[in-house]
């Protein structure tokens, strides 16, 4: 059995939901222990030593743009009555994908320093499919099969997550992790993705608000396996199987925010690893 090709563009990455409304404890401009809000909790301890609370909940919505290189590090082809044969070993493939988003996420802080988060919105990317696989029979004629598939997808994203701040003066860190599951039919089972980051950064305050700004790095684990059926007249159905992930998951991240008063919230944040990726998040909230 061989495959003479495999050209494919399929990745429907939900990631990224990546959950970058926080908005990050600055230090208060005076002291001020009078706190009448149910969260967070321990919300006087943080008063006495001088951080500025925001409001404890928040809505928002956010969008997110990604373009990334995805190999297929397994292929594997189930004849009818058979079990899965792998053929990752004569060919290899590369593969680039481009991915938006959009979802609502609604957070509180639980405590000064930890919130949590849900997220609800959809994805939509471009895929791509073609692959040819040739298997040789020993009796007869080979069997080609041409699998073939060239279409927008998308689907509802869920997700949740938690960030953890901590910080001295106007420094801070910053480190969040979230899951998101994604319901694409393309892909059996869906598609699952941790997004795990960390970030540093400066914050101050103006006569309107206050600011932040960052840097940091991000970690994609999104392993997933796309599963095609064709038709055979002379076998009947086969499936191809495609194991892929991120060529490199990691990227640097580079952003800022904006708080207008104690209620509005945006954002923007841009991460590359130079070399296969581009991210690019923007997002508006309201804290109440």
């Amino acid at each position: 059995m061989k495959t003479p090709s495999l050209d494919k563009r399929l990745w429907p990455t939900t990631l990224i939901a990546l959950c970058l409304l926080i908005t990050t404890p600055v230090p208060a401009q005076e002291e001020d222990t009078t706190w009448n809000r149910p969260l967070p909790l321990g919300a006087k301890w943080a008063l006495e030593r001088g951080i500025d609370l925001p409001n404890p909940f928040g809505v928002g919505i956010f969008l997110v743009t990604m373009s990334r290189d995805i190999e297929v590090y397994d292929v594997r082809v189930t004849l009818p009555g058979n079990e899965p044969v792998s053929i990752s070993d004569v060919a290899s493939f590369s593969v680039r994908n481009k991915t938006t988003l959009g979802a609502i996420k609604i957070d509180a802080w639980i405590l000064p320093l930890l919130n949590l988060y849900v997220l609800a919105g959809h994805t939509w990317t471009d895929t791509r499919l073609n692959a040819t696989v040739t298997i040789d029979r020993i009796l007869g004629n080979d069997i080609v099969v041409d699998l073939s598939e060239d279409s927008n997808v998308g689907g509802p994203l869920l997700g949740a997550g938690a960030t953890v701040v901590a910080g001295v003066g106007h420094w801070f860190v910053m480190a969040d992790g979230n899951y998101n599951y994604s319901d694409i039919k393309e892909f059996d089972g869906g598609i699952a993705a941790w997004f795990l980051s960390a970030r540093t950064g400066w914050s101050g305050r103006i006569s309107w608000g206050s600011w932040q700004a960052w840097a940091g790095a991000a970690y994609l684990a999104a392993d997933r396996t796309l599963t095609v059926s064709d038709n055979s007249s002379a076998l009947g159905t086969i499936a191809v199987e495609v194991d892929q992930r991120p060529v490199n998951p990691t990227t640097l991240q580079v952003g800022g925010s904006l708080t207008f008063g104690k209620n509005w919230v945006v954002m923007l944040e841009i991460g590359s690893n130079f070399d296969d990726a581009f991210v690019g998040v923007f997002s508006a909230g309201f804290r109440f």
